[in-house]
């Protein structure tokens, strides 16, 4: 066996993606829970905020694309052929988002000429909350999708990625009221909300490790990475310090603008910080030769 054939199976090394994806999956939950999140608010900043964000998410992970020019002349030639590929989670991904952007665009559209209000139109804030969800759920099980890459080939991380996202999506939201810019004041049910949101994220981020802990070799290579190697300060700093704990420690101060502002901008930051750690803490799978 000659050398050369050996460094194309080096199993044992990191996946290597960068923070481009990392703000992808970060763009994707912030917009597909604010979004989700807003059926309730009711709110037309919060709409901007995830607008905006998907926007950006879609721009980020097209501009990852080898050749992205190539993807307009693909997609003519799958229309033009009804030829397309369902099997493929980047196509479906690809779809879910084009047809995420297009809906928070024509929204943003009929907002801006005042012809309609997002507010007052609750089939509109369903059908984009809905396929927020869906958009979230799909930046998780892309990740699942990933070949041996055994971290991520569990059904935990769609999960985790809409819990964190819901969290992120909730502390925006909390900024905004404590600034004064959330329509209709500073709802009651926000704190306890986001109090619940970071428990459920808290049991299934304990259930995606101790489900990779008990894994096979790579995936627990990877757990070990996450809790005690090259990315556990981004993990135990960033993910669970100012994704979790920090929002938890505010939420304890009642009526403090300062602290919702401190403990919603942790758990924005804390969601970009958890999927940025996941992702570089993938190893692949060792091959026994």
């Amino acid at each position: 066996m000659n050398p050369q054939y050996l460094e194309l199976t080096a199993q044992a090394s990191t996946s290597h993606w960068a923070w481009t994806i990392a703000f992808f999956l970060w763009f994707v939950g912030l917009s597909g829970m604010a979004l989700f999140l807003n059926v309730w608010l009711k709110s037309r900043r919060v709409f901007w905020i995830a607008g905006g964000a998907a926007i950006a998410g879609t721009l980020l992970v097209l501009s990852h694309l080898g050749r992205p020019l190539n993807l307009p002349v693909a997609a003519f030639h799958a229309l033009t052929q009804w030829s397309f590929n369902f099997s493929s989670w980047m196509f479906i991904g690809i779809c879910l988002l084009a047809v995420l952007c297009i809906a928070v665009v024509l929204e943003g559209l009929l907002i801006r000429c005042g012809r309609a209000a997002q507010v007052e139109i609750p089939a509109v804030r369903w059908a984009n909350g809905v396929l927020g969800v869906a958009a979230t759920a799909y930046s998780g099980f892309l990740l699942t999708e990933a070949a041996g890459v055994p971290l991520w080939n569990t059904t935990a991380v769609p999960v985790l990625w809409i819990f964190s996202g819901l969290a992120c999506a909730v502390g925006a939201a909390e900024i905004l009221a404590a600034a004064g810019k959330l329509e209709g004041g500073h709802p009651s049910w926000l704190p306890g909300t986001a109090w619940g949101v970071h428990a459920g994220e808290v049991f299934v981020l304990f259930a995606f490790l101790q489900s990779a802990l008990s894994g096979t070799p790579g995936a627990a290579a990877g757990a070990q990475t996450l809790l005690s190697g090259g990315a556990s300060l981004l993990f135990w700093l960033g993910a669970v310090g100012l994704g979790i704990v920090l929002p938890c420690l505010c939420g304890l101060v009642r009526h403090g603008r300062t602290a919702a502002v401190i403990g919603g901008l942790a758990a924005v930051i804390g969601a970009l910080a958890l999927r940025a750690s996941v992702l570089f803490a993938g190893y692949f799978d060792p091959v026994i030769m």
